[in-house]
C-alpha cells in the first residue's frame, strides 16, 4: 500500500501544493505533559518555499491511499530551519493544546471539588474537552490550594498523587491511570497486537529499584492543628512522604500511590515497526506477542515516533519507533532476572 498524508495550514488544505516537495514528516507523541511535536521537511531547491507564520496552525493526518487517513494531531509552528547545499527547509511545530493559558501561573482555592469538577473547569478555561478515567471519577477533596501554579502543573500534580497521568491532546484534557487506554474523544483504545514479523528490530532491559514495603504520609486536623500519620503496607524499607495533607483520605491515597509507584521494578522494551499503525499512541497500550515469554502481554507506551519518508531509495517510507514500559512488584528468579541488568542497553528513545 502507498502511504498518504494530508496537511492543513490554518484550515486550508496544502497537501497538493507541497506533494512534489515533501521529503519527510516526523511526529513525536509523548506520554504525560511533554509536548507532542511535528517536523516537516520540504525540498527548497528553487528557494520558492515561503516561511510559515509563527503560531500558524498545522493539522497532520497519515495513512494509505484509498483509505481514510488518521488525524495525528494539531500543532502550532514555533520554528524553521534550513540546510544545504541540497536545499531543504524544516518546519517544526508543537502541540497546539499545550499553548496558551494552561501553562500560566494561577492562584486560587478549590473547595469540596471532585477530580472531574477540577478537570472540567481547567479544560474549559483552555478550550479543551475533559476526559477522565473511570477509576478516578469518584475522587474528591474538601479543599485544595493552587498557589502560583499553572493549571497544567496543578492537575498533573494531583494526577501523580493518584498514580495517574494528565495530558492535553487532540483537543481534550485526558486524565487517567496508566493502562486505562482512553483516546482524546473518550473512546476505549484497543491495543494493536505486535509480533516479531511486524518488527524490523527490538530491544529490552530491566532496571530494578528499591522495593518499598510500606509508605507513610501525614495529615493535619484543620480545627486543632493536630498532625496524624497514616501508614500503608508493613515492614521496611519505609517511604516517607514529606508533603502534609488536609484529610486522612488524601494522606491514604498519597501513601497508596507512593507505595505503588516507588516500589516497582521497571521492564522496558523498544522497537521499530514498518508500515503505518495508527493505534500506536503515547500513553496508549500495545499487546506484544512472541518476542520473549516474559514480554508477552500489554505494555504502556511512553513514546512513539511516526515517520513518513518519501525520498527516493527509501525501502520503508513509513515506520514507527516506540518505547514501552511495564512494572512488576517483584520478578521471579526462575526467569533469570539476576542477569537482566547486564542485558543490551535500551535505545536512545528510552528515558
Amino acid at each position: 500500500m502507498t502511504p498518504a498524508f494530508r496537511i492543513l495550514v490554518d484550515g486550508a488544505d496544502r497537501s497538493t501544493v507541497i506533494a512534489d516537495r515533501l521529503l519527510s514528516i516526523l511526529i513525536t507523541d509523548e506520554d504525560g505533559t511533554k509536548s507532542d511535536r511535528v517536523e516537516i521537511e520540504i525540498d527548497n531547491r528553487d528557494r520558492r518555499v515561503a516561511f510559515p507564520k509563527v503560531e500558524a496552525q498545522i493539522e497532520v493526518s497519515l495513512g494509505f491511499q484509498g483509505k481514510p487517513l488518521s488525524l495525528m494531531g494539531r500543532y502550532a509552528v514555533d520554528g524553521v530551519s534550513g540546510r544545504g547545499p541540497v536545499r531543504a527547509l524544516t518546519i517544526t511545530a508543537t502541540a497546539a493544546d499545550l499553548k496558551g493559558d494552561i501553562r500560566a501561573p494561577r492562584t486560587r482555592g478549590w473547595t469540596n471539588r471532585s477530580l472531574p469538577d477540577i478537570a472540567a473547569t481547567i479544560a474549559g478555561e483552555a478550550g479543551l474537552i475533559p476526559v477522565i478515567g473511570e477509576s478516578l471519577r469518584a475522587v474528591r477533596w474538601p479543599f485544595l490550594a493552587q498557589t502560583a501554579e499553572s493549571n497544567l502543573h496543578f492537575l498533573t500534580r494531583l494526577a501523580a498523587e493518584l498514580d495517574a497521568t494528565c495530558k492535553p491532546a487532540g483537543g481534550a484534557l485526558v486524565v487517567q491511570r496508566r493502562g486505562e487506554g482512553k483516546t482524546a474523544a473518550g473512546d476505549t483504545l484497543v491495543p494493536p497486537v505486535i509480533t516479531p514479523r511486524r518488527l524490523s528490530d527490538w530491544s529490552w532491559s530491566w532496571r530494578g529499584r528499591t522495593v518499598y514495603r510500606a509508605a507513610e504520609a501525614e495529615w493535619t486536623e484543620t480545627g486543632t492543628g493536630v498532625t496524624h500519620k497514616i501508614k500503608v503496607g508493613s515492614g521496611t524499607p519505609l517511604k516517607k512522604i514529606r508533603h502534609p495533607y488536609a484529610t486522612e483520605a488524601e494522606a491514604t491515597r498519597a501513601a497508596e500511590s507512593a507505595l505503588s509507584g516507588a516500589g516497582r521494578s521497571g521492564l522496558e522494551v523498544s522497537g521499530t515497526l514498518s508500515g503505518f499503525e495508527p493505534g500506536l499512541l503515547g500513553g496508549g497500550l500495545i499487546d506484544l506477542q512472541g518476542l520473549e515469554p516474559v514480554l508477552d502481554g500489554r505494555w504502556h507506551l511512553k513514546s512513539v515516533s511516526h515517520r513518513l519518508d518519501i525520498r527516493p531509495g527509501r525501502r520503508n517510507p513509513s515506520m514507527h519507533r516506540w518505547t514501552a514500559k511495564r512494572w512488576r512488584r517483584q520478578f521471579s528468579g526462575r526467569h533469570g532476572w539476576g542477569s537482566m541488568s547486564r542485558s543490551r542497553p535500551m535505545s536512545c528513545l528510552c528515558r
